[in-house]
């Protein structure tokens, strides 16, 4: 698991305040529930290169969730945060811009 680092949280959590137009959007996963189960049968419609990145920790979308959508879009790829929950974690980024890059160049 990692450790949640609550002075470098505030900052950011001041900066996205500060800089937000429009502070109704936070609660845009709201709006996710209960209105996107019909996309669910048509993932495998995707043809575009997919990356997943997906924390084991993530308590907001669980991580079988990953393996669902690895299964369902062809040809995807998944990067696994150990440890991270739905947040990304500052000590996962090289991992995932490493990834990207590796996702992008292939």
């Amino acid at each position: 698991k990692k450790q949640f680092d609550k002075q470098r949280s505030e900052k950011l959590i001041r900066a996205e305040f500060n800089r937000a137009n429009n502070y109704i959007s936070m609660f845009n996963h709201a709006a996710l529930q209960g209105g996107g189960e019909e996309y669910w049968n048509r993932l495998n419609e995707i043809k575009q290169p997919t990356l997943i990145i997906h924390g084991t920790d993530d308590k907001i979308w669980h991580y079988k969730n990953a393996g669902f959508l690895l299964e369902k879009i062809k040809g995807s790829n998944l990067i696994t945060l150990e440890g991270t929950g739905h947040e990304l974690h500052v000590d996962d980024w090289k991992s995932i811009i490493d990834g990207i890059e590796k996702h992008i160049n292939d």
